[in-house]
């Protein structure tokens, strides 16, 4: 069964703010389908995302629009989130 909900981050060089959003994000909406789409970090974005293993990362082009349609193309929820790395939901 798809998930009602799936939240698209688009993420260039966010480690550091990866490791403080996904577990919140987990913790608030277990149900949710989470999607990385980085544009290329060279930082330790991907480790900190394979250390959440429902969480998937995708590779997209660079541009945070552009990610943010590679993760619309990818998520499987009739509802779509979009997210900055650096916000934590209320």
């Amino acid at each position: 069964m798809a998930p009602r909900l799936s939240i698209v981050i688009p993420a260039l060089n966010e480690a550091a703010n990866l490791v403080r959003l996904l577990p919140d994000l987990i913790a608030r909406e277990p149900e949710a389908e989470v999607l990385v789409v980085d544009g290329g970090s060279d930082d330790d974005s991907r480790a900190v995302v394979a250390r959440v293993p429902s969480v998937r990362w995708l590779a997209g082009p660079r541009g945070r629009a552009r990610q943010m349609n590679a993760g619309a193309r990818a998520a499987r929820g009739e509802i779509l989130l979009f997210l900055h790395a650096d916000t934590l939901l209320p």
